[in-house]
């Protein structure tokens, strides 16, 4: 592994260690298991027809180490279930995947 790219995954490692959640990952192809993700919960208005609609979607990062994620797969955090609704893209790193994850439950 390059210098860059090894310092870049110690970075990468520091950050999940300190900004990091632990998360259930439950993938359509196997079983749970716990990783941790760096994850952003914001809350965006939609519009459905003439009503508005507040849906919680958050944005995930995991270590590509760690999982392949996959549209469909779905995660945990304390009580809450989301579902990952675009496809997950590697950043340029190819350390860290990224994606969008709908909330499905409270």
């Amino acid at each position: 592994m390059s210098l860059i790219k090894e310092t870049l995954k110690n970075a990468f490692d520091d950050a999940f260690e300190h900004l990091g959640v632990e998360v259930v990952y439950k993938s359509t192809a196997s079983a749970s298991f716990s990783i941790v993700a760096l994850v952003k919960e914001p809350e965006n208005v939609y519009e459905v027809g003439s009503s508005q609609v507040i849906g919680q979607v958050a944005e995930f990062s995991v270590k590509a180490s760690d999982v392949k994620p996959k549209i469909s797969d779905v995660i945990f955090i304390d009580s809450k279930k989301y579902k990952i609704h675009e496809e997950p893209l590697l950043d340029a790193s190819n350390i860290i995947w990224k994606f969008q994850a709908v909330l499905l439950e409270k």
